[in-house]
């Protein structure tokens, strides 16, 4: 009798332990809406349907082969030169210019002018960026220190001017065979001797002229679409360089159109004209009044004592003729230098 009550007791034992445990059971509460973040991306995301990434991406449209109209190629747009003052160049008080492009050109030596057509050109592995730029021209060879040292370097930004009494530059540009050479900085002319200038007492010999975009010299902080730099040389080895400013216009220039024909495109190279012979005067604007200060080769060895003279007026080409030249070069001009102590001149 005393197992079988023992017997009852473990079987009712057995029995509560099987059922089952109401303890960890959550309470249940009402529930409200919350105004916490999710704890994680997940939580936050599980409902949104997720982009399929099998699903093929739209096609982007091909880009066009065709060449852009010049409107887009000549950029940034051109800015017709500030009214003169008779003593001096208002400041503007917005710059126009243009951005900086990158150069094209080379850093390896220029293709050696003829005889008697020693340019600013020559020599030296340099160019318009990085390593070799013109900011680094000073540090690349002892014979450029005046790049990086000089006091009267080129080109400047003319904002100030004094009048005075000076005669206007005789200009005495015959008809000319020309050679045309990429030298791998800029398109450079040589001429025959014979063509030269009279300017503030001395006479100087053409030797060749070349062009840079933008203008490398600014005026009231504006700086042209090109320029046309003519090299002179006085008996005595002193420089003269007329800067002839080019503003865009709606003709093109004859002679800018027979010099692009002949325009080499591999650097280093050299065409002529074989019977053809051409005047640089019309490369010069009607009205020929100038500035005039000392400067600097724009170029290493950046040499100084050179003498500038820079025209008020600009003359015009086509959009298609600078676009043309950008094509090969679409930016060779040496940033603004300091103008220190010098003045300009202007004649009154």
């Amino acid at each position: 009798m005393r197992y079988f009550a023992l017997f009852l007791c473990l079987m009712f034992a057995l029995a509560r332990g099987n059922e089952p445990s109401h303890a960890a059971a959550p309470s249940k509460v009402e529930s409200k809406p919350s105004h916490e973040p999710p704890a994680s991306h997940e939580a936050a995301t599980k409902d949104v349907p997720k982009a399929s990434h099998d699903a093929p991406a739209k096609a982007a449209p091909k880009p066009s082969t065709a060449e852009p109209p010049v409107s887009e190629i000549l950029t940034p747009p051109i800015h017709a030169a500030p009214p003169l003052g008779k003593h001096g160049i208002p400041n503007p008080s917005v710059s126009h210019a243009p951005k900086k492009r990158p150069s094209h050109a080379p850093a390896h030596g220029t293709a050696h002018a003829p005889s008697g057509h020693a340019a600013p050109h020559e020599g030296g592995h340099w160019a318009y960026e990085g390593n070799t730029g013109p900011e680094n021209w000073g540090g690349m060879s002892p014979s450029f220190a005046l790049c990086r040292e000089g006091r009267e370097q080129s080109p400047i930004n003319i904002t100030t001017s004094y009048a005075q009494e000076m005669e206007k530059i005789k200009f005495n540009y015959g008809m000319t065979k020309i050679t045309v050479v990429n030298n791998g900085h800029t398109i450079q002319l040589n001429i025959d001797p014979g063509s030269f200038i009279e300017a503030l007492g001395a006479k100087y010999q053409l030797l060749q002229f070349h062009f840079h975009t933008p203008s490398e010299e600014a005026i009231g902080g504006i700086r042209y679409p090109m320029v046309a730099h003519l090299v002179h040389k006085s008996d005595d080895g002193k420089l003269a360089v007329v800067a002839a400013l080019i503003q865009q216009g709606a003709q093109d220039n004859p002679l800018i159109e027979a010099l692009w024909d002949k325009m080499p495109s591999e650097h280093n190279e050299t065409r002529t004209f074989d019977k053809l012979t051409y005047s640089p005067a019309a490369l010069l604007p009607l009205d020929q009044s100038f500035y005039t200060f000392m400067g600097s080769l724009t170029t290493p060895p950046c040499s100084e004592g050179v003498r500038w003279l820079v025209m008020k007026n600009p003359l015009s080409i086509s959009a298609r003729q600078i676009a043309r030249f950008r094509k090969e070069f679409p930016m060779n001009a040496r940033p603004i230098q300091a103008i220190n102590a010098r003045n300009v001149m202007e004649g009154m």
